[in-house]
């Protein structure tokens, strides 16, 4: 047979050495193989498999590599989503301004979030992006900031290795649920925190004001839940979900996630607590001064804001989606009633006047309001939690600005006036309670001070004391209670952007304040040893509940102790106790805090 008819492929061996009878040189013998096609093919595609998954683990190794020594603002990663570009300083990476749902616009105006469009190439990730829209002071003619297309997260991580499962807090900033964002200086997380704590950290932007949260009737229209409102935690919900999704290329444990926020933003946290669409996706919680009032129905809220409505003149969605971001937010009911605004949740309370209801029982993201769902057994997170208030909440910004020059006479004129509608001899037991003689650190102002712990155990302290006792009761898991008696070293510095009056005590946002390291930038100067005691031992206990689920040094579980945080720790039982028992008895908890 002629073997080159055929083409078969040959392979040729030098198999042995061997040397002829009669020869003296050594020659080598050839054996020739034929081997079949299929052989070949099958081999080689074997070599071409074998050899791309070891280009692409080279790559893989090289891209890790790279994220870790590129000098810094060159930290690269990988999402479900597209790849980003940020930046390595203070021993920690940053990555800012990555999208983690559609812009909200057009037909996404007052709907759910949608999943964000995937872009190619790396994107840029070394700044925050806009705020979402909002005014500034709360009122019709604050100045305009910010833009719908806002819906992006942040995360600062001392390392991005996909093995190291740190620990991840996600931030959820206050403001109202009206204003601010997740990349406020001194109240958002930084690298050096990230590094110095050896946590992931997170934060985002959410829906705010009337494109958060207007419920309206007319906005059910294509709802595939048949309920308005509550738009701002559907995209905090859609946020978590993508740090389930993305944190473990940032070094974080997706099963390690404690969400924790500040005034609304604590609000916000029990308000993912309640929600099932929220179960899951966190395993610990953080409420800093949130609300105690929840209870507003769907229906009352869309009734209520049907003043809203008449001041836009529309009259269908399509109008409301056509509608400027200047005309929505000057629509806002900020001065009728009841309001938007929030002046009255820092003075003492006018008999049966309320504050209008933004965040609402809407049977979808909140099936009910969240004391029934812990009295029935609704499918709510059990998960550690911790309630933090502050001694002087009001002192944040009182409704008036010469508080600090009020003398005894003015504090006690002004307290009966307001309270003996409540009844006449309330007002007696009230400044009993809180006599403008207490001892405070500078003797001038001791009726700021007692005015305002008055107006702060009414609001917020005693209501919030009743909030943990509810959940020490429902839940399986710790629960803590610490109240913020601090009294920084001097008066805030109300220019610094931040605060918007000089307060002197235990104010609100204090503890978040000392946690993100922005004590100096509110004080107008470098901490004093007490500040940073102070700012050394919260941060201490914050972080360590984050990564434990719990507490230490002493400081036992609700109701058995609360925590009084100052420069020092100390627990009292049943704090505050017989002040509020006055409040409660007279029927102020009605009053505490909302939204």
């Amino acid at each position: 047979m002629n073997e080159d008819a055929y083409e078969v492929p040959e392979r040729t061996e030098y198999r042995y050495l061997v040397q002829e009878e009669g020869e003296e040189d050594v020659q080598y013998v050839r054996h020739r193989h034929y081997i079949s096609p299929f052989l070949v093919l099958s081999k080689r595609c074997i070599f071409l498999i074998c050899l791309g998954v070891l280009l692409l683990l080279t790559l893989a190794g090289y891209l890790a590599y790279i994220a870790q020594t590129l000098p810094p603002g060159l930290a690269q990663v990988s999402t479900d989503c597209g790849d980003y570009r940020g930046r390595h300083r203070n021993g920690a990476y940053s990555f800012k301004g990555i999208r983690y749902a559609a812009p909200p616009v057009e037909e996404l105006r007052w709907a759910p979030p949608a999943k964000p469009l995937c872009r190619s190439g790396i994107q840029d990730a070394n700044r925050f992006r806009s705020m979402c829209p909002q005014l500034r002071p709360l009122s019709q003619t604050g100045k305009l900031m910010g833009q719908e297309d806002c819906l992006f997260v942040n995360v600062w991580t001392p390392t991005l290795q996909v093995d190291a499962r740190l620990p991840v807090m996600v931030w959820i900033h206050g403001g109202y649920l009206h204003m601010l964002s997740g990349g406020e200086t001194g109240y958002s997380p930084t690298e050096r925190l990230a590094a110095d704590t050896e946590m992931v950290y997170v934060s985002f932007n959410y829906r705010l004001n009337a494109f958060g949260f207007m419920a309206l009737e007319i906005l059910r229209e294509g709802s595939p839940s048949n309920t308005s409102g509550n738009y701002g935690f559907m995209d905090q919900i859609a946020a978590l979900q993508w740090v389930q999704r993305n944190i473990h290329v940032f070094g974080g444990d997706p099963g390690k996630v404690t969400i924790f926020g500040q005034s609304s933003g604590g609000t916000s946290v029990w308000t993912l607590m309640m929600s099932p669409l929220a179960k899951g996706l966190f395993h610990a919680a953080v409420d800093m001064s949130g609300s105690y009032i929840y209870n507003a129905s769907l229906e009352k809220a869309e009734s209520d804001n049907l003043v809203f409505l008449k001041k836009t003149a529309c009259k269908d969605l399509a109008c409301l989606r056509s509608l400027s971001t200047k005309h929505i937010l000057q629509a806002i009911p900020w001065t009728e009633y009841p309001s938007w605004a929030a002046h009255d949740l820092i003075d003492l309370p006018t008999r049966g006047r309320f504050i209008g209801p933004v965040a609402v029982v809407d049977g979808y993201v909140l099936p009910a309001a969240p004391f029934e769902s812990w009295e029935k057994g609704g499918n709510y997170s059990d998960v550690p939690f911790l309630i933090g208030t502050t001694e002087q909440e009001t002192d944040f910004s009182p409704p008036f600005q010469n508080i600090s020059m009020w003398t005894s006479q003015d504090y006690e004129w002004f307290v009966t006036s307001k309270l003996r509608l409540f009844g006449e001899k309330l007002p007696k037991d009230a400044l009993d309670l809180y006599p403008s003689s207490a001892p405070c650190p500078t003797a001038d102002r001791c009726p700021e001070k007692a005015y305002t712990t008055m107006v702060s155990d009414m609001r917020v302290t005693c209501p919030n004391n009743d909030l943990a006792q509810r959940a020490a009761a429902a839940l399986h898991s710790p629960v803590y209670r610490y109240v913020v008696t601090h009294t920084p070293s001097v008066a805030v510095n109300a220019s610094g952007g931040l605060m918007p009056f000089p307060s002197r005590f235990s104010f609100h946002c204090l503890d978040a304040v000392a946690f993100f390291g922005g004590l100096d930038l509110v004080l107008g100067k470098p901490p004093s040893g007490r500040d940073k005691d102070f700012q050394a031992l919260f941060t201490r206990h914050l972080v360590n509940f984050a990564k434990e689920g719990k507490m230490v040094d002493l400081w036992p579980e609700y109701p058995s102790a609360t925590a009084l945080l100052s420069h020092s720790l100390s627990v009292v039982y049943k704090y505050s106790a017989v002040r509020c028992q006055l409040w409660q008895d007279n029927g102020f908890y009605q009053y505490a805090w909302v939204n």
